[in-house]
């Protein structure tokens, strides 16, 4: 059987539309829709003159759309999942409270 890889690849739409992380695994990701809360608590950054979000502080963003791409990158299938996120300004939402978490 091939082996596949699974990429994550995160664009923000704001500005110059640039790609922000990618993050590989060997199992697929965690379903994901437009519209759903997208938060960095600390991804690794592409650019590293660009802070990432800490969990006391998170970079939010919305999912404002998707595409899947699927090649045969040198003898392994290559599934990517690619996420154009917005940045995401508003208050909290009510489930979460209108503050950041308190650490244990």
């Amino acid at each position: 059987m091939t082996p596949i890889e699974y990429r994550l690849e995160l664009y923000d739409t704001s500005g110059l539309h640039r790609p922000i992380a990618v993050i590989t695994a060997g199992s697929p990701f965690v379903a994901v829709s437009v519209g759903d809360r997208f938060d960095d608590e600390g991804w690794p950054r592409l650019d590293a003159s660009d802070p990432p979000g800490t969990p006391a502080s998170p970079r939010r963003y919305t999912v404002h759309s998707i595409k899947h791409v699927v090649i045969d990158e040198g003898g392994r299938i290559v599934a990517r999942c690619c996420l154009n996120l917005t940045p995401f300004e508003g208050d909290r939402s009510p489930v979460w409270a209108d503050h950041h978490p308190v650490e244990p």
